[in-house]
């Protein structure tokens, strides 16, 4: 390539004999001026020439080559949303959100019971419920919309005084004490106090007024894996003690089936006791940018996991980078993504280890070729990429976590039929269900995203064989674990297949 010296020395003018030539010698040079007489060499012009020809060169591969290294985003992206893939075995979906219950406080009486009835019963009412759906994203527990009010059940002069424990976020909870206040207002005999606070302040607070035998009537809404350590000690009372389902006082007509299934099978896990009913719901849901998929051809969103394979290779070749995004970051996002996926698959992600277990994660090793960079760093409450065009679909998202109407694309696909409500309501009825809530699911947590790490993460070659083998190593951990913090019967129980997934 040409000096800025030799630039010059081809463009400098020189008069000699009342002429103008092109003067060759570098500027500053004390070479004979009459050289300027002479033709430029013939390597020179040869330069000239390559360079020329290296410019044009240059030009027509970074023409070329540009649209692969940055796709130019779609004009206009269309949103659109779905239940997801369905699994081998099924397409259950995880039923997330909130519980509610009562605390099993010593010697209240039935008044004080009645007072925190109405108070669920509020709670779980359509009014509530929807405004709730409006302000929050999380689905009602009833597809019924009405005004009416439920009956106060307490019929006492004296006003009865609750609190009320909540762990839904801070945003939320906004709109949890502005309903609080309004029952307050209805219910001029019954005065709640609500705290939102987080889900270990709560378990360890009802712990301690139930120990120092406190006749405060307390009502509990906290998340359904948080529950676990409440119900399994025994700290919720009993809603099903009149022998028949007390739920059905309390709950709201035209209730989703699943939803019904799923409070009456509880029975059966806590020998005959119901210590909560669901409250607020949130299922994970597939959210695409339609718009990418029919660029790249794929006409329809992925039905079963083998098509979403298919389609992640497509979108890969069309945009030469994974643009399929999962809740890689860990801790909780990433251990219960898998919790689905792995019922799906058949298998009970509590144990690891199983045939299916082992399926579903030779299945996500073989996706992450095709994962968005991004799902290294995304978790519950990632969605703006999708309209960033850094990946085009995201499996899955929860819709009472995130808004995904306020990321600038085109929502007309999610209305009517397809708005987040009913695509979230069809996919309860295709069947739910919720995790085990035993005391020491965190811990199962921790091996869960260990093994996704080692397996997934670090990139490490893998097939099934090495993953059958990790998968049988945290089975072990979490077998020795229980023995050590529980006791052998735990442990024992565990390795029989007792704790497992709850299914409607």
């Amino acid at each position: 390539m040409l000096s800025l010296e030799e630039l010059i020395y081809l463009t400098q003018k020189f008069r000699f004999n009342n002429k103008i030539y092109i003067h060759p010698i570098k500027y500053g040079s004390m070479k004979n001026p009459e050289e300027g007489l002479k033709k430029p060499k013939k390597n020179l012009l040869v330069k000239v020439i390559a360079i020329a020809i290296a410019v044009v060169v240059i030009g027509v591969v970074i023409y070329e080559m540009l649209p692969y290294v940055l796709p130019k985003p779609a004009p206009v992206q269309t949103l659109e949303v779905y239940p997801g893939p369905s699994g081998p075995a099924n397409s259950d979906h995880l039923l997330g959100g909130c519980v509610i219950g009562e605390a099993n406080t010593t010697g209240l009486s039935g008044s004080k019971v009645a007072a925190m009835d109405t108070f669920i019963s509020y709670m779980l009412s359509p009014p509530v419920q929807f405004a709730c759906e409006k302000a929050t994203g999380f689905i009602p527990i009833s597809s019924h919309n009405t005004s009416v009010m439920p009956a106060d059940l307490y019929k006492g002069s004296t006003t009865v005084d609750i609190t009320y424990f909540t762990s839904i976020s801070p945003s939320d909870y906004t709109f949890t004490k502005s309903m609080v206040n309004a029952f307050n207002s209805h219910y001029t005999n019954i005065k709640v106090t609500s705290k939102d606070e987080v889900a270990t302040s709560i378990i360890t607070g009802v712990e301690s007024d139930i120990g120092a035998k406190t006749t405060t009537p307390i009502v509990v809404s906290i998340d359904n894996l948080d529950i676990g350590v409440l119900a399994y000690h025994h700290f919720l009372a009993n809603m099903n003690y009149n022998g028949t389902l007390n739920a059905q006082s309390v709950m709201p007509a035209h209730v989703i089936p699943s939803i019904v299934k799923l409070t009456n099978y509880t029975s059966t896990v806590f020998a005959g006791s119901i210590p909560f009913i669901t409250q607020i719901i949130n299922t994970p849901l597939v959210w695409i940018d339609q718009t990418a998929l029919k660029a790249a051809g794929i006409s329809k969103e992925p039905q079963n996991y083998t098509a979403l394979l298919s389609d992640a290779k497509t979108l890969f070749n069309k945009y030469h980078r994974g643009m399929i995004n999962f809740q890689g970051h860990g801790g909780a996002s990433t251990a219960t993504e898998l919790y689905q996926l792995f019922v799906q698959f058949g298998g009970n992600p509590v144990m690891f280890n199983s045939t299916h277990d082992v399926s579903a994660m030779y299945y996500v090793y073989n996706l992450s070729k095709y994962f968005s960079p991004e799902y290294k760093t995304s978790y519950w409450a990632s969605y703006k990429g999708l309209a960033a065009n850094k990946y085009t679909m995201m499996d899955y998202q929860w819709p009472g976590s995130v808004d995904l109407k306020t990321v600038g694309m085109n929502t007309t696909q999610i209305s009517g039929s397809n708005s987040v409500l009913n695509v979230s309501i069809k996919a309860l009825s295709e069947g739910v269900f919720i995790r085990d809530p035993v005391p020491w699911i965190g811990h199962w947590q921790t091996l869960m995203d260990n093994v996704w790490t080692s397996l997934i993460l670090d990139g490490h070659s893998q097939n099934y064989t090495t993953i059958s083998s990790a998968l049988n190593s945290v089975n072990s951990q979490m077998f020795n674990y229980l023995v050590a913090n529980y006791n052998l019967t735990v442990a024992h129980d565990y390795e029989k297949g007792m704790y497992k997934p709850i299914i409607v």
